[in-house]
């Protein structure tokens, strides 16, 4: 081998290690910096479950407070009615009177052949009644939304259109009230055998 060859080779060696070298440093640094930001997410993700761990007694006393206060009913027509009965009354307390109102069917969502999908097993069951008020002052009708809604109640505003009715401070409104709640099952009767 002439020494122009062993140069030529000795300068394609160091090339080769040079760019393979780099090539595997480059590599190296790439993989480091994922460990580092890998490292990064699981140490905020320890800290977020020391947190959860931390408030998992305050938790426990909200479903207490849950199980505790959430109103059961036999039927949905139970609640529905106990619902109309509760938004009635508050409506006459403060002399406001209805245009109209309807219970409302539990809608299923449906799914991408069309059909309605299987029940998801939420928490809470609920009635819903739409109730259409016109030409009222807006002072009865908020006092009456505030009324309706505590936490001790399980109601609430789920759906609310308010359009000015153009004489004062007067509005016309649509709103659906839902009543949550949980269906007991009905008591059942059993047969006792006469001694």
């Amino acid at each position: 081998m002439k020494r122009s060859e062993k140069i030529l080779l000795g300068v394609f060696a160091a090339l080769f290690l040079l760019i393979v070298g780099g090539g595997a440093m480059a590599t190296a640094i790439r993989h480091y910096l994922d460990l580092l930001e890998e490292n990064e997410g699981l140490r905020t993700r320890i800290l977020d479950m020391h947190d959860a761990i931390a408030q998992g007694s305050e938790w426990q006393r909200r479903h207490a407070w849950l199980e505790e206060h959430v109103p059961s009913f036999t039927s949905r027509q139970e609640a529905a009615n106990r619902l109309l009965e509760t938004v009635q009354k508050e409506a006459d307390r403060l002399s406001i009177s209805f245009t109209d109102r309807q219970f409302l069917e539990a809608t299923r969502p449906v799914g991408p052949d069309g059909l309605p999908m299987e029940e998801t097993g939420g928490y809470f069951d609920q009635a819903t009644v739409r109730v259409v008020l016109a030409k009222v002052r807006e002072k009865e009708v908020f006092a009456w939304m505030h009324a309706l809604q505590s936490p001790g109640g399980f109601l609430g505003i789920t759906r609310l259109q308010i359009t000015p009715a153009g004489e004062g401070k007067t509005v016309n409104i649509e709103a659906e009230i839902t009543q949550f709640y949980r269906e007991k099952s009905p008591t059942k009767l059993s047969r006792v055998s006469p001694p």
